[in-house]
């Protein structure tokens, strides 16, 4: 089967050409827009999920070999969300690829978004299916790199500059307190406060505490940063 001018445009972007084209407009397909003679890509972002978790996670293991469990699971668990599957759809220009259907197209940013993350997986496993994983994985570690660079410079940029900053001004370290836990296992949200022996604090939210921690780092150093100016 032929490709539209679409879909034309997201092989361009991701320079990969589909041997099979069905399982392109398969993975651009919504459940919500599904026909009996039609696929939606529900059981593709499945298998699309499990690729991107081992690609992500070899990666990782890759490119942190002294870096504990936990800190690989930090920089895994921020790069296999939804939002941020959602974020790499809308960088590769699939927002506006997708066939939905009318009752999806009024739904709320955060409904979109988990469309998106969902759809990014669905064409995932469309590559998997049609070249294997060494294919995949290039298109996947292509996509992923810069927020692979990101997520790993996070945690040293922050909470070590802070760290740094503070022990040049002869001052203690931070003090990180848990100050709640919510939503569900799944998709939880961690709210972290950071105390200064000045009294100066700041809070941060993110998915995993670390990534809390981390945020409110970024905060308070923008806080010294304007008190210093």
């Amino acid at each position: 089967m032929k490709i539209n001018h679409h879909q034309k445009e997201i092989c361009r972007l991701l320079n990969y050409q589909f041997k099979n084209n069905r399982l392109l407009e398969e993975a651009l397909t919504h459940s919500s827009a599904r026909k009996s003679s039609k696929a939606n890509n529900e059981r593709l972002e499945f298998l699309g999920d499990r690729v991107l978790g081992l690609i992500i996670s070899e990666e990782l293991l890759r490119l942190n070999p002294n870096s504990t469990e936990g800190q690989i699971a930090t920089y895994y668990n921020y790069l296999v969300k939804k939002e941020t599957c959602a974020l790499i759809a809308k960088e590769i220009g699939l927002e506006n690829l997708l066939t939905l259907g009318k009752s999806v197209k009024r739904t709320s940013n955060r409904q979109k978004d988990k469309i998106l993350g969902n759809a990014v997986e669905a064409l995932i496993a469309a590559i998997f299916l049609d070249s294997g994983f060494k294919t995949s994985k290039e298109v996947v570690l292509k996509v992923w790199r810069e927020q692979i660079d990101i997520v790993r410079d996070i945690e040293a940029h922050a909470k070590t500059a802070l760290q740094e900053l503070l022990q040049s001004e002869g001052q203690g370290p931070p003090i990180y307190r848990q100050i709640s836990r919510t939503g569900p296992d799944h998709d939880p949200d961690f709210c972290v406060e950071v105390l200064l022996k000045s009294g100066l604090k700041a809070v941060g939210n993110g998915s995993t505490k670390r990534m809390a921690e981390t945020k409110a780092a970024e905060l308070i150093l923008k806080k010294i940063s304007n008190i210093n100016e």
